[in-house]
This record gives structure tokens, sequence and C-alpha cells, in this order.
């Protein structure tokens, strides 16, 4: 079993992924329409779906979440290996956070930023970070969840009940 300091290192060694949580959830129609309905149940699927990317160790998750809800930041910090949720205080936006947390980066080029917003895309693609679409990321959650459907059927096949 691994120490959580073990944990806390290799997390420090895997690629940032930064998501503008309310830009995904408008992005994407199911959770479009659950939002109407219910803000909460929205972003807790969001970030139960990003936890899942965190926990395969291919990204060390950040998710970002325009303000109101939640416990606030002044700034996204990332160093305890736990997947952040953070929302933005009443006077800064999700964009204005995510865009301060990459500036301050030395490793910009390991950050990878998901939104929708093609002006936030811009800033954070001149700061050298890279970005990505809100599509992009489902597919690599749907091939997530397929190799993980794959490795529990293989295990299931080896056990001896």
């Amino acid at each position: 079993m691994k120490t959580k300091a073990t944990i806390v290192r290799e997390r420090s060694t895997a690629p940032t992924l930064v998501v503008d949580g309310h830009s995904v959830i408008f992005a994407w129609k199911e959770l479009r329409e659950l939002h109407a309905r219910a803000p909460r149940q929205a972003r807790e699927f969001l970030a139960g779906q990003l936890q899942q990317m965190h926990d395969s160790g291919a990204w060390s998750v950040i998710v970002v979440f325009d303000g109101r809800f939640g416990f606030r930041r002044d700034r996204i910090e990332s160093s305890s290996g736990e997947m952040v949720i953070a929302y933005s205080p009443p006077d800064c936006t999700a964009d204005s956070m995510i865009e301060a947390f990459i500036a301050q980066r030395a490793d910009r080029e390991r950050v990878t930023a998901v939104t929708a917003d093609q002006a936030e895309r811009r800033s954070i693609e001149a700061m050298g970070a890279w970005c990505s679409s809100p599509e992009w990321l489902a597919s690599e959650l749907a091939q997530l969840q397929g190799n993980l459907g794959e490795t529990l059927s293989r295990v299931h096949r080896r056990a001896r009940w």
C-alpha cells in the first residue's frame, strides 16, 4: 500500500489539468439540463467524473467554479496530492483564477486548461499552457471509464472465487 508521501510525489510528476467547471457544465447538454434543475448536483457530478481522472494518476486535477457556492479561495494551491475544487470569490471569475494559477507556474507546458471560452483559450495559450475543449474532456473520461471497465473484467476473470 502506498503512503501519502508516495502518492503526493507521484501526483507532483503528473501534468496538471485545470477545468473551468461552469464552462464544461454549459458545454455538455446533459449537465446543462441538470444544472437548470439542480445546479449543485451538476457541479457534484462533474467533480465526481474529474475525481476518477485524478485518481487514475494520469492528471493532477483542479476544477474551478465561479463563486457564490462552496469554499472560496483567493488562489489555487495544488500541492497536497488531492483533487482541488475551488470557487472564485465574488470579485473574481473562475477565468481570472485559472489565468493567475497558470501565470505563476514555471512549468506551464505541463498545464492543460479545459474551457469552451475562446478568449480564455487564447489567453491561456499565450502564456504557454495547453488548452482543450469540453468535448476532448468528455472523450478522455469515456476512454478512462472504458479502460476501468476492461480492467475490472480482466481482474474478475482471473479471480478465484
